[in-house]
């Protein structure tokens, strides 16, 4: 019995290995057709999501460009939230003293230090929102990098009450028509959010997904 069932762990492996593999290969093709065939002011226009602030419970913030840190600072100073949630906080530009630097008291700061990827950010930050009993937040990263963002954290948060707001920062050389100036950050975020999707979010190959999860299972 227990060579049967180390087998059978030996061959849930291959299993998985081979879906990985296969999911890789697709997600190539479909990213390189996706770039060559639509509209490049379309494709842009995608990455970039934005809502008008409302109040609520915390502010997240997303690691990454340490400019992301103003946008947080002049909510916050708005009365838009009490709390400031600081994600993969040992990072440059995200630290505690960086925020304190922008007046941001420290009793109102919370941090998250494990992450490593958008979609493991949602993961860590789910468990800080519903440990504080937080209904509500603000979610902060550049403006290029919010559709995935909120992909994350709806398919991370879609089983809760929490409600969220993306609110970007706005980077003055990332824009709209700055194709030209970024098409190589612009098609690192495409490869990226296609990934997502195959992997993890609700979306146009949801079944897909659905098949290889009861594969891997």
């Amino acid at each position: 019995m227990k060579i049967l069932n180390n087998e059978m762990k030996v061959e849930k492996r291959k299993r998985k290995r081979w879906v990985i593999l296969l999911g890789l290969f697709l997600c190539v093709p479909i990213t390189i057709l996706t770039v060559l065939y639509f509209p490049k002011l379309l494709l842009i226009d995608f990455l970039f999501y934005e809502e008008e602030p409302v109040k609520a419970d915390v502010i997240i913030l997303l690691s990454g460009d340490s400019q992301r840190m103003e946008k947080v600072a002049e909510l916050y100073h708005a009365g838009f939230a009490d709390k400031v949630l600081l994600t993969n906080a040992r990072v440059p530009g995200s630290t505690v003293e960086y925020a304190e630097s922008f007046g941001i008291p420290r009793d109102n700061l919370l941090t998250e230090n494990e992450a490593t990827s958008t979609y493991e950010n949602a993961l860590y930050v789910k468990d800080i929102v519903l440990d504080h009993g937080f209904g509500s937040a603000l979610v902060v990263t550049s403006n290029y990098h919010m559709r995935r963002t909120r992909l994350a954290y709806e398919r991370v948060f879609h089983d809760t009450n929490v409600s969220f707001t993306y609110v970007p920062y706005h980077h003055d050389s990332i824009t709209r028509d700055s194709w030209e100036e970024n098409e190589g950050l612009f098609k690192r975020e495409y490869k990226k959010l296609m990934g997502g999707y195959f992997l993890y979010y609700d979306g146009i190959i949801t079944p897909i997904r659905k098949k290889f999860e009861e594969v891997i299972e």
